[in-house]
């Protein structure tokens, strides 16, 4: 992964968008997907009482935890940068790919939290702390490795994700109101101008640029995707986690009234050149593809999980979570107020995006962190080598006796390996594990004893 560290920062604004109508996606074709919804990051690595909370965030959680949450179905959407790409439907219909990228503003101090698997590790305005790895699920298929490099000969095909991250006071916030100026709903959005020529955003705390060519590379799985023999109408998606960058650190001071966002988004841009003003590639085919024609050019494409509100009257919340979409034609121009990111509580059937955010609080400051009650039974106190390749050792500490099991679980929520420790009493242990016949990835080390468990993070490289 190539990281480019840029340090423009963007002032704070705070503003509303009027709506005439919200943006009629009620027509939009669904896309099926497969093994669609599976949280991989459940567990808490929350410790004792007034220890800090470490822990994963579940966008999509906390949504089905509120008002809509009943309402919501998940399918896959589709990126594209290239609006010349085609989608050939089942029918023979062609249409264009309508997002040119994804992200979502996070706000750790929603209520919603207390509802969730993990109640309490909901921050507040008191609590300082930091963006340590974010997550998004996303399906990658690839249906081109070389194109013709122009001199007689080809060139490897390199497609490309950028993600992009954002703190406080590179955020704005808004409200959106009705034609009667009432208040309909608030939302959080990139402070920054989106570059129209670019079709990305600015003004972020750092970017990393994610490169993706053939074969697996221990970041996303850059197989092709396609199923049922070659007819792309459903799509199974996958689960990639990347490090946040350093210096994602929320500062909550003295106690600032402040709202204490995070966020991060994710575009896609094919290796693959558009040829303009002639046949243009495509990206899906969905008709028998024994009909293609003959040197049909294709293009390769990414997916993301989608959610839509599909008969709740509408998302309330009095925090900013918020969900960023950015169409294809607000990426290009100012189309209705609009300019690159849009609210997903702007549209009637409402959006959101499954998107995971790993948050440690900070006590440098002396106020106090949050956690799990006095019950907590173990807690993780390492796991080293950190990445490693054949072999790690998980030491944790347990506050009673019980029956130690300690799991490997990757992103899709699959054991993959499993440890029976025996029986111990309170005290400090270490388990080394073999990671020989383990693929390289990253995965979750769960330690359970006695009803309490804790996760943490591992790599595995090879």
């Amino acid at each position: 992964m190539k990281k480019l560290l840029l340090s423009a920062i963007a002032a704070l604004s705070i503003g509303s968008a009027a709506m005439a109508q919200k943006i009629d996606n009620r027509s939009d074709i669904r896309h099926k997907a497969e093994n669609v919804y599976a949280n991989p990051f459940k567990n808490s690595t929350s410790n004792k009482g007034g220890e800090p909370v470490s822990a994963w965030y579940s966008t999509i959680d906390l949504i089905q935890k509120s008002n809509v949450g009943t309402a919501l179905q998940g399918y896959v959407d589709f990126m594209v940068h290239d609006s010349l790409n085609k989608f050939v439907e089942d029918d023979g219909t062609i249409r264009y790919g309508g997002t040119t990228s994804i992200g979502h503003i996070f706000d750790p101090k929603d209520d919603l939290i207390e509802l969730t698997d993990n109640p309490n590790n909901r921050l507040s305005r008191f609590n300082s702390y930091k963006l340590d790895s974010i997550a998004f699920r996303y399906l990658y298929v690839r249906n081109v490795d070389r194109v013709p490099d122009g001199m007689g000969g080809d060139r490897p095909v390199v497609d490309t994700v950028f993600i992009t991250y954002w703190r406080t006071n590179q955020i704005s916030r808004g409200s959106l109101v009705n034609q009667q100026g009432q208040t309909v709903g608030i939302f959080a959005r990139p402070a920054g101008a989106w570059n129209f020529s670019k079709r990305l955003p600015s003004g972020y705390i750092d970017i990393d640029t994610v490169l993706l060519s053939s074969g697996a590379n221990g970041i996303m799985d850059t197989t092709r995707a396609n199923n049922n023999n070659g007819f792309e109408n459903s799509w199974p998606s996958k689960v990639a986690s990347f490090k946040a960058p350093n210096g994602i650190n929320i500062n909550a001071g003295s106690g600032t009234s402040q709202d204490l966002l995070v966020g991060f988004a994710f575009t896609f841009k094919s290796g693959i050149p558009a040829v303009v003003g002639q046949d243009t590639a495509v990206f899906i085919y969905q008709l028998d593809p024994a009909t293609a024609p003959a040197g049909m050019r294709r293009n390769n494409y990414f997916g993301y999980g989608l959610f839509l509100n599909e008969g709740a009257i509408g998302y309330e919340s009095q925090y900013y979570n918020t969900p960023l979409m950015a169409l294809k034609g607000p990426s290009y121009s100012t189309q209705n107020s609009w300019a690159g990111y849009i609210p997903g509580q702007a549209f009637n059937q409402e959006r959101f995006a499954e998107t995971y955010f790993h948050i440690t609080v900070d006590t440098s400051n002396g106020k106090p962190g949050v956690g799990l009650t006095e019950n907590a039974g173990v807690s993780i106190l390492s796991v080293y080598p950190n990445p490693t390749s054949t072999s790690a050792t998980v030491a944790f500490e347990v506050a009673k006796a019980g029956e130690v099991e300690v799991t490997l679980v990757n992103l899709l929520g699959q054991t993959v390996k499993s440890f029976d420790y025996g029986k111990v009493t309170n005290g400090k242990y270490e388990l080394k594990m073999d990671l020989n016949n383990l693929n390289a990835g990253i995965y979750m080390v769960n330690v359970k004893v006695a009803g309490s468990e804790t996760t943490q993070k591992l790599v595995i490289t090879k």
